[in-house]
C-alpha cells in the first residue's frame, strides 16, 4: 500500500495531512497551541499552508478545533464539519458526549467546560462528500458514535483518519485497539467502525494512540462485553 496519510504529531493528540494529486488535506488542527507546531511542520517538510485545499474537522472538541481560526487564515482552506458538529461550533459550544467510566466521569466533573470560539464552516456535511475534487480518491463518511456528527476520512487504499473513534495502544510487536475515554453512543460507535471495515479501511489513524490495523479492530469488535455504567 501506498500510504497517502501523513501523521502530525502534537503531543496528547495527532493532526494530519492526505497527499492528494497536487494540494494536500488537513484532517484536524489540535489544541490552540497547536497551530505553531503544525506551521513548523509545513516548513520543515517543505510544505506550502496555501497548497492545503481543504481542511476536515472529525468533531466539534477544542482538541480538533483549537488552531481553525488561524490554520483557515494561514492556508485560506475551506472547512468541512457535520452539519450537527457545525451548528454547535458556530456557537462556540463543545458537542456533548458522556463519560463511559467512573473515573472519565469524575474527571469531567472537574474539567471546566472548553471555552470554543464561533466558527462558520464552509462545507456542513450530512451524506458522504467525495475528495476527488481535491485531488484525493476518497471519501469524508459520517460516523456517529465519539459524538452524533463524528467524521472519518476513507481513502480508496485503505488507509482511515477516524478522530476518536478509536484509540491505539502498542504491546510490543503489535497493537491493541481501544474505545474512547468518552462517547455519545457505544452501539453507534461499533455499527461505525464495522461499517469502515465493510467499505475497506485497512489502516486506522486515530488522533490518540498508536495507528491500528484491521486485525486489531476486528479483536476489539469480538470482546462484546462493553462497560456502558455511564
Amino acid at each position: 500500500m501506498e500510504k497517502q496519510v501523513i501523521p502530525i504529531n502534537l503531543g496528547m493528540v495527532k493532526a494530519f495531512l492526505i497527499k492528494g494529486d497536487k494540494e494536500y488535506i488537513l484532517v484536524d488542527v489540535g489544541l490552540p497551541q497547536s497551530f505553531d507546531k503544525i506551521k513548523k511542520f509545513l516548513i520543515k517538510n517543505q510544505i506550502n499552508p496555501k497548497n492545503i485545499s481543504l481542511i476536515v474537522l472529525t468533531h466539534n472538541h477544542l482538541d480538533h478545533t483549537g488552531g481553525l481560526m488561524q490554520m483557515k487564515t494561514l492556508t485560506g482552506a475551506k472547512v468541512l464539519i457535520h452539519k450537527t458538529e457545525g451548528d454547535y461550533l458556530a456557537r462556540g459550544i463543545s458537542t456533548p458526549v458522556q463519560a463511559r467510566s467512573l473515573l472519565a466521569k469524575l474527571i469531567m466533573k472537574l474539567m471546566k467546560e472548553p471555552k470554543i470560539k464561533t466558527f462558520e464552516a464552509d462545507f456542513l456535511l450530512e451524506d458522504d462528500f467525495s475528495l476527488n475534487q481535491f485531488g484525493v480518491n476518497g471519501n469524508v463518511i459520517h460516523t456517529p458514535g465519539h459524538t452524533v456528527g463524528s467524521l472519518s476520512v476513507l481513502l480508496n487504499n485503505g488507509e482511515a483518519i477516524v478522530g476518536d473513534m478509536l484509540s491505539g495502544k502498542s504491546k510490543r510487536n503489535y497493537t491493541i485497539a481501544k474505545y474512547p475515554f468518552i462517547w455519545n453512543d457505544i452501539s453507534a460507535l461499533r455499527d461505525s467502525i464495522k461499517m469502515l471495515i465493510s467499505k475497506g479501511a485497512k489502516v486506522f489513524y486515530n488522533a490518540h494512540g498508536e495507528v491500528c490495523d484491521d486485525m486489531a479492530i476486528k479483536n476489539l469488535l469480538e470482546k462484546v462485553k462493553v462497560r456502558t455504567n455511564i
